[in-house]
């Protein structure tokens, strides 16, 4: 032991006030909290001079109660009232009309109604693993495009939106038709990972008057919020309807004759039916290609790459020796 230092007694006894100190500061935390949660009429003089005493108390537990409340709103899904949404979509498809360079950030929201789960809705993978509660596994391979991927690749085909940058994994903005050119895939999709940085995506170096303007649709809170000209508060599905319908545009039809993704896939040969645990991927045959139901399928490579401007599968060069 150094001398003058504290023998082992006292460094238990300090140890043991410590410890009871901080057990009496929990104890105080739990009354003023159960009292904040009663009515100001209904506390009595005892309790109103504990929260007197608690001062510090009092500010860090009503701080505590306005985060919880901000959090619990931000999940909220807020919905717009139909005229209304009608009146913000018309204001859109104006802004569509007449954008120099018409720019469309997707994330998850757009892939729900292909039954693949978001982060933070109601029934989101954050959401659930939050409440503990378990999250089930979705086939990307079996889901299919929604009205709003086809509905961009539309607007895509018309020139009124430029490129498409997305965080979604899913493939489906490639499977809708959309040009592997026309899209930045920033976590890569389901078939090749890729992880980017963007840190001029929003143009946060300009000054407010010089960034593009931002149109958001969300059911929930975004970070960008106090940024956007303008927030629809709707499902995607239901406000690219009335996009298409107030731009006089016909939503193309998913088929899978077009969708590359069987394009690209390569038949099973005779005796492997039983050698993988996943389901098959198969054109259905209730679907035959349009105006030729006898021809074997083109066996010509997708424009682009599925893999990505630049990337494709390479075989390992030999050595020369």
């Amino acid at each position: 032991m150094a001398a003058g230092g504290p023998s082992r007694s006292e460094r238990k006894a300090a140890e043991r006030v410590r410890r009871l100190r901080e057990e009496q500061q929990r104890e105080r935390l739990r009354q003023v909290s159960r009292i904040l949660r009663k009515a100001v009429a209904e506390r009595s003089a005892e309790e109103g001079r504990l929260l007197a005493e608690s001062e510090d108390l009092v500010t860090e537990l009503q701080g505590r109660s306005r985060r919880r409340e901000g959090l619990k709103r931000r999940q909220e899904e807020v919905c717009d009232d139909p005229e209304e949404l009608r009146r913000k979509v018309r204001e859109l498809a104006g802004a569509v009309r007449n954008a120099k360079y018409l720019v469309v950030y997707t994330g998850a929201g757009i892939s729900t109604a292909a039954s693949i789960p978001d982060y933070r809705g109601p029934n989101g993978v954050w959401t659930l693993l939050q409440k503990g509660r378990s999250i089930s596994a979705a086939d990307l391979s079996e889901a299919e495009p929604t009205l709003t991927h086809m509905s961009i690749a539309r607007l895509h085909e018309q020139k009124l939106v430029q490129h498409v940058v997305s965080q979604n994994c899913d493939g489906l903005h490639l499977r809708s038709g959309l040009p592997r050119t026309a899209i930045s895939e920033l976590h890569g999709n389901m078939y090749i990972e890729v992880l980017k940085k963007y840190p001029r995506l929003w143009c946060m170096t300009k000054p407010p008057s010089r960034r593009p303007k931002l149109y958001i649709v969300n059911l929930q809170w975004t970070p960008k919020d106090d940024w956007a000209a303008l927030k629809l508060h709707g499902k995607c599905d239901d406000v690219m309807q009335l996009l298409m319908d107030e731009l006089g545009l016909e939503i193309p039809p998913y088929s899978r004759w077009q969708d590359p993704i069987f394009t690209l896939a390569t038949p099973l040969r005779a005796g492997e039916e039983g050698s993988h645990s996943r389901k098959s991927l198969c054109r259905s045959r209730e679907d035959p290609p349009p105006g030729d139901r006898g021809a074997a399928l083109s066996s010509a490579p997708v424009l682009g790459g599925w893999f990505g401007r630049g990337c494709a599968k390479r075989t390992k060069r030999r050595k020369i020796t």
